[in-house]
């Protein structure tokens, strides 16, 4: 769980309506599991400074806000306090990413409509009432909310979600040059492989006796490979992995797919070359055989990559403001 908190991604999915809509749903399922109160709680100050965007302080009643509909799905499921922490930092992520493009969005004189601000609460308020019969002011009033509240989430959540489009809008030519510039990024192979393990049903490492005993299994496995045995028999017949049943195909597969002396192995071999000496991985000792290689074209490749880009370009922009803000979380809530 330390190491999901550190590794938090910054990649930024504004989805509209995610306080109003989410203490909603989340005190309906509540209810639905037979009770009023959930099972797991914590104490939150309204007016406890947890975060600092520029000269913009974020309160703890900001977090308590998302954090309520999160204890009610639960429902009578016990959090641990590590997840309870957890959920916590994203939020916090989620709240300051928000508001720094929000600063930056007004800056950049990114404006809404009130018309569509408007039209975005009606509906939030008919979603609402139709998911578990609350009107609008039984809404407002349960959960200690105004509208003016809710309309500036709104607003704040739509200039935030259109500044980010407009710095991380990704071309068509964009993606066709980096294509043209990685291409060896996008080279599969496929190959079959033949493994005798080095470790135990536990995943544990073998002694040194058995790892000798199966190493020398190994290498009479793959001394008759060469020799021109069929390869998909005699993966059929000693391979200890689940291709066994398949004659050791492991289909296509890219770069990073692989632990990686397997895969630097594999690259490198011809088409329908058998490695002539063993390979050892953490899994065991691998037979490898090359049987095909393809370059996937743009096109196979093209929407995944935009995606990836774009994200990419996400995040750089957001490091950059989360310095311009001088972004400052406190450590204890």
């Amino acid at each position: 769980m330390d190491k999901e908190k550190k590794n938090l991604s910054k990649k930024i999915l504004i989805v509209l309506g995610i306080l109003t809509v989410g203490i909603g749903s989340g005190f309906y399922i509540g209810k639905e599991k037979g009770r009023v109160l959930p099972a797991t709680s914590r104490n939150y100050s309204d007016n406890k400074i947890i975060a600092t965007v520029g000269d913009v302080k974020i309160k703890e009643k900001e977090l308590k806000n998302r954090m309520e509909p999160i204890f009610y799905m639960n429902g009578k499921t016990k959090m641990t306090d590590e997840q309870i922490d957890y959920y916590e930092q994203n939020m916090i992520d989620y709240i300051t990413t928000t508001e720094m493009l929000y600063q930056e969005g007004v800056k950049n004189k990114i404006k809404v409509d009130k018309k569509d601000i408007e039209s975005q609460y009606k509906s939030l308020m008919t979603t609402i009432s139709q998911s578990f019969g609350l009107d609008e002011e039984s809404y407002l009033k349960k959960f200690k909310l105004t509208k003016d509240e809710i309309k500036k989430t709104i607003e704040k959540e739509t200039i935030a979600t259109k500044e980010i489009e407009k710095e991380s809008n990704i071309r068509d030519k964009d993606v066709e040059k980096y294509y043209n510039e990685n291409k060896d990024k996008f080279n599969e192979v496929k190959a079959s492989h033949i493994l005798i393990k080095n470790t135990d049903e536990n995943d544990k490492k073998l002694d040194e006796a058995k790892l000798k005993e199966n190493k020398k299994i190994a290498e009479d496995v793959l001394k008759k490979a060469l020799e021109g045995v069929s390869f998909e028999e005699l993966a059929k017949k000693y391979s200890e992995d689940t291709s066994a049943q398949s004659g050791g195909d492991l289909g296509f597969f890219g770069k990073g797919q692989m632990v990686s002396e397997f895969e630097n192995v594999a690259f490198k071999l011809n088409k329908g070359e058998i490695s002539p000496k063993l390979v050892e991985t953490k899994y065991g000792y691998h037979i490898i055989k090359k049987t095909d290689e393809r370059m996937k074209s743009l096109e196979d490749v093209k929407e995944s990559l935009k995606e990836q880009l774009m994200l990419e370009k996400q995040n750089t922009f957001i490091e950059k403001l989360t310095k311009k803000y001088k972004v400052d979380v406190k450590n204890k809530l």
